[in-house]
């Protein structure tokens, strides 16, 4: 057994899979996946597990290094930007439909219980050098 971190087995293995500027997304529990990325779904009941705390169990187990959320937050539900913003200082806006684009994209997407609106980031991996 892990000594701590992850203790979701296949959340945990999809982390170790992901390289360098692979996409994650870590999404509440209302925005819309297409096929392709691997869903990881976490959410138990509206509001289990929180947005920030999945995000914040993500961030300390990969490296980031860009990030992007839908302008929309701001005005819809500033509290998750300021906290993203405590986060992920710098991190990108773009439109909603643009975010929901991307996703397509992505190598993985994490599913929370959040409902509250636009609680959803895309995370580009980095490297630890």
């Amino acid at each position: 057994m892990k000594r701590g971190g992850i203790l979701h087995g296949e959340l945990s293995g999809a982390l170790a899979r992901l390289g360098h500027t692979d996409e994650v997304v870590v999404a509440d529990c209302g925005l819309p996946v297409p096929p392709g990325p691997q869903v990881v779904d976490l959410a138990f009941s509206f509001g289990v597990p929180t947005f920030l705390q999945v995000l914040d169990g993500l961030l300390a187990e990969i490296v980031v290094e860009d990030a992007t959320v839908a302008r929309e937050v701001d005005e819809a539900n500033p509290r998750c930007a300021e906290a993203i913003g405590q986060r992920l200082p710098g991190a990108h806006r773009i439109s909603h439909a643009e975010l929901k684009r991307r996703v397509a994209s992505a190598r993985l997407v994490v599913r929370t219980g959040e409902a509250t609106p636009f609680a959803n980031v895309v995370l580009r991996c980095g490297v630890p050098f």
